[in-house]
């Protein structure tokens, strides 16, 4: 039997989630909660606001499966996040606020 990654739909805060989360593109990251840009995928904080990571969101998912198996090896308390979804659920929250 061999571990694999599946997804899991779970209930959380937004806010929560953005206040704590690293978004990693091709080459770096950036924190969700002050933009600071350029961050390296194995920091704990954001070393501009130093708000804690307790979650990752990678917007190519395949590209950094390795990274993701050494950080899920090396820190299980860190929570995967799918992009799309934080992205769309962020543009949903920002046009409730435009509109109401």
């Amino acid at each position: 039997m061999s571990e694999r990654f599946l997804r899991i739909y779970k209930k959380f805060y937004l806010d929560e989630v953005k206040t704590h989360l690293l978004t990693y593109g091709a080459l770096s990251g950036t924190c969700a909660h002050c933009r600071k840009m350029d961050l390296k995928v194995d920091v704990k904080e954001c070393p501009e606001c130093k708000t804690p990571f307790k979650y990752i969101a990678f917007q190519n998912i395949r590209e950094h499966m390795p990274k993701i198996l050494k950080i899920s090896h090396e820190h299980p308390e860190i929570i995967f996040v799918d992009y799309e979804d934080f992205k769309r659920l962020e543009g949903e929250e920002k046009a409730k606020g435009i509109l109401g």
